[in-house]
């Protein structure tokens, strides 16, 4: 004998299913759009020499959120609960995200292992999210979150460097936050010796050619600002020299070439040294043409000849006046 539902049940159960079909649908278009709009980005466009590393982090979420719509347009055709698809779908996306990054090495652009490995989670991350619960689903669905774990916490640290720069500006970096030691190797906040605030940051020069302490985490534009300026403790009983460095973005186009840049020599007598360098000395250095103070992208203060033994140094208050 057949049972007829409750009249409530009838009346609710269409509007639901109409519900899910309109929300799958509204999920394909989504994704259609995302790879329809995205996909001429794998080959033109994208972050720049004066790109901030946010938006560098951001860029490289884009290699997730594309592929993660790849499986949600794919699913509609295909079963992705069925573990030969799944596999199929896995396989595909290996051997063409490998093909595009060749493609983007070929072009003049980064090809590069570790965006295959975001495609591939992006992948993942599609597949196991959207496949019935099971063991073997729920495992998959934590590989993915563990791999996606790096890529978030890059962006949580350059947004949180983003703000820093912006909140603290025309200081460019006064370590009084700890994430401006993020990206710093060798180097650590101190509270032993400052100018300004209640940090500086200590740095240890090692006998490498070439050590130092590079900021290429900045507020590019310099334009409105007449000098650079920052301050400098010599640990050591003795004077040595150091180099300030400053490029543009277009440094790259010329070579990397020492005459293309800003390069001044400096004595770090013991103790606390000052120094200033005319923003417009900036801007004429490169001697071909004249540097763009609105795209400043590297600073970098290093010794140019191997030291004898490591020294210490303090760096503090890099500002811009």
């Amino acid at each position: 004998m057949l049972r007829t539902l409750p009249n409530n049940l009838k009346v609710w159960a269409i509007p639901d299913i109409d519900m899910r079909r309109h929300l799958l649908k509204l999920r394909y278009i989504s994704s259609l759009i995302v790879v329809v709009v995205a996909f001429p980005f794998f080959f033109l466009g994208g972050s720049t020499e004066s790109s901030s590393n946010l938006m560098y982090a951001i860029w490289d979420c884009g290699h997730l959120i594309f592929f993660i719509a790849i499986v949600a347009i794919l699913s509609k055709k295909f079963d992705v609960n069925n573990w030969k698809v799944a596999i199929l779908i896995s396989v595909a996306v290996f051997l063409g995200g490998g093909l595009i990054e060749l493609i983007q090495a070929y072009i003049g652009r980064d090809g590069s292992w570790t965006d295959l490995l975001r495609d591939m989670t992006g992948t993942w991350l599609g597949i196991f999210w959207l496949q019935r619960a099971n063991l073997l689903s729920w495992a998959g669905r934590i590989i993915s979150i563990a791999l996606l774990v790096p890529n978030l916490n890059t962006l949580f640290y350059e947004a949180r460097f983003q703000f820093n720069l912006i909140h603290q500006f025309p200081i460019l970096a006064g370590f009084e936050s700890s994430v401006e030691t993020y990206g710093h190797r060798g180097a650590e906040r101190s509270s032993q010796i400052h100018t300004q605030g209640d940090y500086s940051l200590k740095v240890e020069l090692t006998t490498r050619q070439y050590t130092g302490v590079v900021f290429n985490r900045m507020i590019n534009d310099w334009s409105k600002h007449k000098a650079l300026a920052f301050d400098i403790y010599n640990a050591g009983p003795d004077a040595f020299t150091m180099i300030v460095r400053v490029n543009d973005s277009q440094h790259n186009l010329y070579g990397w070439a020492k005459q293309d840049r800003f390069n001044r020599a400096m004595t770090l007598e013991p103790g606390w040294n000052h120094f200033t360098f005319a923003t417009e000395d900036i801007r004429n250095a490169p001697q071909k043409r004249k540097m763009d103070l609105t795209e400043i992208t590297w600073m970098e203060v290093f010794v140019g000849t191997r030291l004898a033994a490591p020294r210490t140094i303090y760096m503090d208050n890099v500002r811009l006046e």
